[in-house]
């Protein structure tokens, strides 16, 4: 299992190191990109809410920066 989730998280890592503002903006001129985005979304915010129901401790300040980060690139 803990190899399964190494697996994961790297390319969830390699993916959001993609998905740039410039990627979402792009994806969003097509009807396959914004259909693609909305999957990506919910895929994301269904893993959000399983690991935070889950007891995962999260960091509200390290959330805003990495938004931040993310805005600025």
């Amino acid at each position: 299992m803990d190899e399964q989730l190494a697996r994961i998280a790297s390319q969830l890592n390699d993916a959001a190191a993609f998905v740039t503002p410039e990627v979402i903006r792009a994806g969003r001129k097509s009807a396959a990109g914004a259909e693609a985005l909305v999957a990506i979304e919910y895929a994301i915010n269904t893993m959000g809410k399983a690991l935070v129901l889950t007891d995962l401790s999260i960091d509200p300040e390290q959330d805003a920066e990495v938004l931040r980060k993310f805005r600025q690139g």
